[in-house]
């Protein structure tokens, strides 16, 4: 998979350390932020499909005894509906990738497409950094990368998984850790580090 991505990313680039990757959320690190709480029975009311699961899992466990966090995958292995009444899907992959050079011909996109007029409300309002989680713009990424979408798509297929690329400078994403509910996904010591593996 990460062979892959950096055959997308710089199959003939002369500096590979231009890019760097870094995989973030519950599937790096099992357990997602101290946003996303660990369920309770009263968060499953009304389900019983997920609260016949969840008392399968955690059974009498006393609740000083269980996760606080929630774990990957387990609202959508409990059946766990959402505030639509739908069954949450998989938890997702996201892949933080940082590199000036990929920036740089995002805003080359995003400025075509601006003056063509082709950039939605959404997108607009949001702005070429996102305002609230500081990647680049989606629509910008999508159109400057093609084959970065494709790779996505053919991992969504073999993983059964949404696959999220998001695209920041080569700083990396923003400390946050003193603002809002501190969740900040900043470089850290601790990061799962993404390598393009040596080609035999």
């Amino acid at each position: 998979m990460s062979a892959s991505l950096f055959n997308v990313l710089c199959s003939a680039c002369e500096r590979p350390q231009d890019y760097d990757v870094r995989l973030q959320g519950s599937w790096a690190f099992f357990f997602s932020g101290r946003h996303k709480d660990f369920p309770t029975e009263q968060d499953l009311a009304g389900q019983p499909v997920a609260q016949a699961r969840f008392q399968e899992w955690m059974g009498s466990t006393p609740l000083a005894e269980r996760p606080a966090r929630r774990p990957f995958d387990a609202l959508h292995k409990l059946g766990m509906l959402d505030g639509n009444g739908k069954p949450f899907g998989p938890s997702d992959g996201d892949f933080h990738i940082s590199s000036d050079v990929m920036v740089a011909e995002a805003r080359a996109k995003w400025d075509e497409l601006k003056s063509a007029g082709e950039l939605s409300d959404v997108d607009i309002r949001n702005g070429f950094v996102h305002r609230k989680y500081s990647f680049i713009n989606r629509t910008a990424v999508r159109e400057a990368f093609p084959d970065l979408e494709k790779w996505s798509t053919v991992w969504e297929e073999r993983l059964g998984r949404p696959i999220a690329p998001s695209l920041f400078p080569s700083s990396g994403p923003p400390d946050k850790s003193q603002e809002g509910n501190g969740v900040s996904t900043h470089y850290r010591d601790s990061d799962w580090v993404v390598t393009n593996p040596p080609k035999h």
